[in-house]
């Protein structure tokens, strides 16, 4: 029988990739999230808070998984510094015990590339964790929580830390999603000099990764990423070129965050070995298919 899958977060930027490539990958989804919304690729949705405990063992327990994708987190404009941040990650460790009190066996989590020592422009899983925000602090932490247990608990744990990624439908407070919002109102958008350089994947390749990951026998910390780095202003200039609208975009009219690195690239060596994935996105193939997604170019 196809391995029943819960997935939460299921209706966010990551989750709705995951669970298509889930389904595609031939298993069965049960979607949690707050709403409860419809899911494309889910066969049953699931209601749940999973900031509360009686409904979090609850859910673990009603839909009787045997895997677990673990993607749901504090989102938003302040989510890197959100006081949120450390109750999702306890709440990150209770759903581990509970998942595996309900009988299963094999989880993904979703960590961060903010976990690391970002001084450094290759991160690797042996890079240090030494993080930055409070988020990659409350990532790092669920995540060295979490490994730590998941033997005792009689689950296979990996750990994957996805780097950045850019698709449809993102929420307010993220680079392409604002970027987009505001050319199609043909509004000047604002951003810096956009010469950092950043490992992207298009959500469709990341959600891909992580279900691929899901189904190796991969333990521990995975990167998740392209492996290359891309100018931000290369991305930035993609979307306004393919909408129709350069002209609005101001790079450098906003500064840069003090100690914004240069380069963060993910070394993924570790996610090559146990799954062959490479992204079948390129940037401009990305880019076209996010503005199909949400209904044209300008």
């Amino acid at each position: 029988m196809a391995p029943l899958v819960l997935l939460t977060g299921a209706t966010g930027l990551i989750g709705r990739a995951t669970a298509r490539a889930l389904r595609a990958a031939g298993c069965r989804v049960n979607a949690l999230s707050r709403s409860g919304r419809a899911v494309e690729g889910a066969e049953a949705e699931v209601a749940c808070d999973l900031l509360d405990a009686g409904a979090r063992r609850a859910a673990a327990a009603r839909t009787g998984a045997s895997h677990l994708v673990h993607l749901a987190w504090a989102d938003g404009k302040d989510r890197w510094t959100t006081p949120d941040n450390e109750t999702w990650a306890d709440a990150t460790v209770a759903l581990l015990a509970g998942f595996a009190a309900a009988g299963g066996r094999r989880a993904l989590m979703a960590g961060s590339g903010a976990e690391y020592d970002w001084s450094r422009p290759v991160l690797s899983e042996e890079t240090p964790l030494q993080p930055a925000t409070p988020y990659g602090r409350a990532k790092a932490r669920a995540g060295q929580e979490a490994l730590a247990r998941a033997e005792g608990l009689g689950v296979s744990l990996v750990w994957a830390r996805p780097f950045f990624v850019y698709g449809p439908g993102e929420p307010e407070g993220r680079l392409v999603g604002d970027l987009v919002r505001g050319l199609r109102a043909g509004r000047e958008v604002a951003c810096t000099d956009g010469t950092q350089r950043r490992d992207y994947l298009y959500a469709d390749d990341l959600g891909r990764a992580l279900a691929l990951l899901l189904g190796s026998p991969a333990e521990g910390a995975v990167n998740v990423g392209a492996g290359q780095a891309i100018a931000v202003r290369d991305l930035i200039g993609e979307v306004a070129r393919q909408m129709g609208r350069p002209g609005l975009v101001r790079l450098g009219a906003r500064p840069r965050a003090p100690g914004d690195p240069d380069e963060l690239r993910a070394d993924v060596a570790r996610l090559t070995a146990a799954t062959g994935f490479r992204p079948a996105f390129s940037l401009q193939a990305g880019v076209a298919a996010l503005l199909r997604a949400e209904g044209g170019g300008a």
